[in-house]
């Protein structure tokens, strides 16, 4: 053994084997079939640390900063119970140092693995995290992912998640934290068999962990190596791809970064400040610097689509060498055949018996679901990392004390002691968007009020603010035109208050009059008239708002019913001041009408969130996911031409009815949890598919799609947008299905699979959606195929993307209100500032927080390959793409492009020109349900 071996106080012995060169053999004295441990995870968790105090060592360097110091592989040998065993210390996937690439790192990583299975040495592998860390931020789920993809689920029965800085954390702290993470990130690798185990910087809980580790037999497959041996490149294997996509992002960020600096450099300058634009100057500098590295980083790791290895009959146990699959195969040997896609034989061993493997579950709660995602379906919760960073926050608000939730995020919430008015609201939201603005290190560290949101607006507050989210906000989709019986029951209303000025109105636009109602909340969840929406000091409501469509297209509210108990006469109803848009008032201190729209925004909440959101695009897309794993041949048509579509779903789905409905839209609202799942299945009870087809929807809502281009409906973009949506996938659709369909209306009829789709919808024992219609025409087919896309693409699109803007700042739509409703009118029309304020969580700031978090963590950006252009074009161009759908998406590819600015048309005729509508512009519709 070499000279500088130490003996250390626990008896176990280290050797220094320096840094390995990989591109060569290892050291001599570097026994290949000792067992072997690697260590993994960020830079600063401890790994140097772990083998120091492994060993005793005290040569080995510990960062004492968040600069890493571990430069390479480094390779160490000690001596377990008088057998020889290799700790191998790896940089993190963070390294920011020039000279560290992770493209590097991945490819010295994946080499140094292949090593160590062809000899069978691989004993397992340890990921270090900070339990410290009292957030998981975006660097350590990089890194987690980066792990997860490297070894998959085969491998985690030799893994160790360890878990450091006990010692540096407070005990209770540390123990909520790890329970939060068990039960979110860690939870994947432990249900395949990884274990948590804690690090306190002893010897004795090092000894636990190397006893955890080599009481396994070595590990025989990674993930990664099995890609490979499957024929693919080390660019084409989860790793690869998962490394692509981190860069890409971090291309995007950095970009954005420097386009920010950009403009806050102009303010400083008009402003003179010296100061902050030498600051400025400086970051720009060094964002430059990182984003040329990303940019290399991401050439070198797209040159790894030509690394690969592959030969007939290759297995683990040989000597594989990657080499350039440019040069035809190994080194020195002919071309391979590959072994075989071993993913892709698993996916589709699985859907061949589709019925076996995705199995209904059903429950009082929920609709039909899949009972368990097959593993080759599964998107692990680090691939939804921004619905994973919402769950974590969000569950951290529910179960941690106040104190600690202030300590964190303190000055996100405000204070009733210094807030006082409305206008302290405001300020308060501006400084902070500005403060996270302005601050040069905010970049690093964004919140919810680094994006723009409607409280930043002078005139957020208005009924034209109000009556324009109805048209272009979050929820667009439930304004309908007043039946005769609400529009009686108002005029009746108005007559005991002596509005005659509205009844005349009433009477002479009932054509133009719309609605927005709620009502039917108590009878969706099977409650009386009389009950009161309450939970936990929040309380709910059903409103009913009417509306009147003037004829310029101003959509005008013109009476409210706070919470309605039967019948409209039977409820609190007010009516608004300003007979119409025109009429001149004082709206800033008209607090009772003020009031009045915040109860219809609350109603309005969890009708979008629940019904809209959840059931009518998530729940509804998974029993038509479903339903076609267990009917359709995987070459059938409609399987080749939805599948894009469905991408995350499952898994978003399965996270929703564990996490995010029970543990968060629950905590959210003043209705209980009986009460929130009685009215989500009622909402899926009554969905109509049929019905929701675009031109269907819009017709039976009053605004008939052949008149949307004339003056009265010009302010509804969402209406605009999504009826030309549904004209360009529809010509798509039917494009493929025209071609797939020779014998028209006879051969859909005959379709066994497509009449066992149907029945499958439709069946009691499977979708439950007995609405559902019996396809037996082409345009029926088309309809139906077009309407998966519809759901899944810019209809999720157009309800899901603008939380963030519209429901950041509370007092525009909170989802409860924090005092109980006023029980008359004469008590309504008393109402001041201070009760409209009390009403909102300014005493509750743990549901102030969660109000405008969960927004903001709802509303991610995607990125520019999650887009429905970016499928239009990647798949006008593979040849891997069944032809006659390749061909229609030329076409589609067209058609998105030229619509990009029709988008751009409409919004810019929109009256309100403060807040542009591009949410469904093709380069930000998303090609399916990812968050």
């Amino acid at each position: 053994m070499s000279q500088n071996r130490n003996t250390a106080k626990n008896g176990l012995v280290i050797e220094d084997l320096s840094k390995l060169n990989l591109n060569n053999d290892e050291p001599d004295n570097v026994r290949q079939e000792s067992p072997t441990i690697v260590l993994m995870g960020m830079s600063g968790t401890g790994k140097s640390s772990f083998i120091k105090l492994l060993t005793g060592n005290k040569d080995i360097k510990i960062g004492m900063t968040i600069d890493p110091e571990t430069s390479d592989i480094s390779t160490y040998q000690f001596i377990n119970d008088e057998s020889e065993v290799a700790i191998v210390d790896t940089p993190g996937f963070d390294d920011n140092r020039p000279h560290m690439s992770d493209s590097k790192l991945l490819e010295d990583i994946t080499k140094f693995l292949l090593k160590r299975l062809n000899t069978n040495s691989l004993q397992g592998l340890i990921y270090l995290h900070r339990i410290s860390d009292v957030r998981f931020g975006g660097t350590a789920t990089r890194n987690l992912r980066m792990f997860s993809r490297l070894c998959g689920p085969d491998a985690m029965k030799n893994v160790v998640i360890l878990t450091t800085r006990w010692d540096e954390t407070r005990l209770n702290v540390a123990q909520r934290t790890e329970t939060e993470l068990i039960n979110t990130y860690f939870k994947e690798f432990m249900d395949n068999g990884a274990q948590v185990l804690r690090h306190d910087n002893s010897v004795e809980s090092t000894r636990e962990v190397i006893a955890a580790i080599l009481d396994r037999p070595p590990i025989a497959h990674l993930q990664v190596i099995d890609e490979m041996m499957s024929g693919r490149s080390l660019f084409e294997t989860e790793a690869g791809r998962e490394l692509d996509n981190q860069l890409a992002k971090l291309h995007t960020q950095h970009v954005q970064e420097i386009n920010e600096l950009r403009e806050q450099y102009k303010t400083a300058r008009s402003a003179h400040d010296e100061t902050q634009q030498a600051e400025i100057k400086q970051l720009r500098t060094e964002l430059m610097g990182k984003l040329e590295k990303v940019d290399k980083d991401k050439k070198n790791l797209e040159s790894f689509k030509d690394l690969t290895f592959a030969a007939e009959g290759a297995q683990i146990g040989e000597n594989l060498p990657f080499v350039p699959r440019k040069l035809g195969g190994w080194a020195g040997g002919k071309v391979g055949t590959i072994v075989g896609n071993l993913v892709k034989r698993e996916r589709d061993a699985s859907r061949k018996s589709g019925r076996g493997v995705f199995e209904w579950a059903f429950s009082d709660m929920y609709p039909p679901y899949l009972k368990s995602i097959p593993k080759a379906d599964q998107t692990t919760i680090l691939d939804i990392f921004d619905f994973a960073a919402l769950t974590e926050t969000a569950a951290t608000l529910f179960s941690q004390p106040l104190a600690d939730i202030l300590f964190k995020m303190h000055d996100l919430a405000p204070d009733f002691n210094t807030d006082r008015t409305m206008k302290d609201l405001v300020d308060r939201n501006l400084k902070l968007h500005r403060k996270s603005r302005q601050d040069t290190r905010a970049i690093r560290k964004r919140d919810m009020y680094y994006n723009k949101n409607i409280g930043l607006r002078d005139d957020w507050y208005t009924d034209a603010a109000f009556g324009q989210q109805h048209f272009t906000g979050t929820n667009t989709t439930t304004i309908t035109r007043a039946p005769s019986r609400v529009v009686d029951e108002f005029k009746t209303v108005a007559h005991t208050q002596e509005r005659a000025d509205v009844e005349k109105l009433l009477e002479s636009h009932s054509v133009d009059l719309y609605v927005e109602d709620y009502s039917d909340f108590r009878t969706a969840m099977g409650l009386p008239p009389s009950h009161e929406f309450i939970s936990e000091g929040r309380y709910g409501c059903a409103a009913v708002v009417l509306f009147h469509l003037e004829p310029e297209g101003k959509l005008h509210p013109l009476a409210i019913t706070l919470d309605h108990r039967g019948t409209i006469q039977a409820s609190v109803t007010i009516f608004n001041r300003r007979i119409s848009s025109a009429t001149p008032g004082d709206e800033y201190s008209d607090w009772p009408w003020r009031y009045a729209k915040m109860c219809a925004q609350v109603s309005d909440w969890l009708r979008h969130e629940v019904a809209v959101h959840l059931v009518y695009t998530h729940l509804v897309e998974e029993i038509m996911i479903v339903s076609a794993h267990r009917t359709l041949d995987l070459d059938h048509v409609l399987f080749k031409l939805l599948e894009p579509h469905w991408s995350t779903t499952l898994s978003l789905n399965a996270a929703a009815r564990e996490t995010l409905v029970p543990k968060i839209i629950i905590g959210m609202t003043g209705f209980t949890a009986e009460e929130t799942y009685a009215f989500l299945k009622t909402s899926y009870n009554n969905f109509n598919w049929t019905d929701h087809y675009v031109p269907n929807d819009l017709r039976k809502r009053g605004f008939p799609p052949e008149d949307l281009d004339k003056p009265k409906y010009h302010n509804y973009g969402y209406a605009r947008n999504i009826a030309r949506t549904w004209e360009i996938l529809r010509k798509f659709v039917s494009k493929v299905l025209t071609t797939a369909y020779p014998g028209g209306d006879t051969q859909v009829a005959d379709d066994p699979s497509v009449i066992a789709f149907c029945q499958e919808v439709r069946s009691g024992s499977g979708g439950r959606q007995p609405s559902f219609p019996e396809i037996k025409t082409l345009d029926g087919l088309i309809d139906f195929a077009t309407m998966c896309i519809h759901v899944a693409s810019p209809q999720h699109t157009a309800v899901n993307y603008l939380q963030q803007y519209y429901q950041t700042f509370v007092p525009n739509k909170p989802s409860a209100l924090c005092a109980r409703l006023p029980q008359s009118l004469t008590e309504l029309q008393a109402y001041g500032e201070q009760d409209v304020l009390l009403a909102l969580p300014v005493r509750r700031q743990r549901d102030w927080l969660i109000m405008a978090q969960v927004p903001y963590l709802l509303s991610f950006e995607m990125l520019d390959d999650q887009t429905i252009l970016h499928y239009a074009t990647t798949t006008s161009n593979a040849s891997s793409t069944p032809e006659i759908i390749r061909d229609a998406a030329k076409t589609l590819k067209e058609d998105l492009e030229a619509f990009q600015y029709t988008v751009s048309r409409y919004s810019q005729e929109l009256d309100d020109q403060k807040t542009p509508y591009l949410v469904l512009d093709p380069s930000k519709t998303a090609i399916s349900i990812l968050i």
